[in-house]
């Protein structure tokens, strides 16, 4: 699922629906789904979770090609990546 296609979700999930109160004419508005903004923000969540542990293992993979067999180095990389992308922190592309 892409970016958009989340957004788009998450966006449906928090839709409301309305009408004019027959007795007093005023406009009340009401989610839909009950469960709908804290299903949004869960997928939010995860999605931001997923794309924090893509970018570790996207750097690396790049610190692992660039390393040639460097073991020492390597292991910082992981371990950096790693704990950034399970904490949420941003390792800044270190390595």
């Amino acid at each position: 699922m892409t970016t958009t296609d989340i957004a788009g979700l998450c966006e449906r999930l928090r839709r409301k629906a309305g009408f004019n109160d027959p007795v007093t004419g005023e406009y009340m508005n009401f989610p839909i789904n009950s469960d709908g903004h804290q299903a949004a923000d869960t997928i939010e969540r995860q999605a931001a979770e997923i794309e924090r542990l893509r970018r570790a293992l996207r750097n690396i993979q790049i610190e692992a090609e660039r390393e040639e067999g460097r073991w020492v180095h390597l292991k910082r990389v992981i371990a950096i990546n790693a704990r950034a992308a399970l904490t949420g922190e941003d390792a800044g592309g270190k390595g």
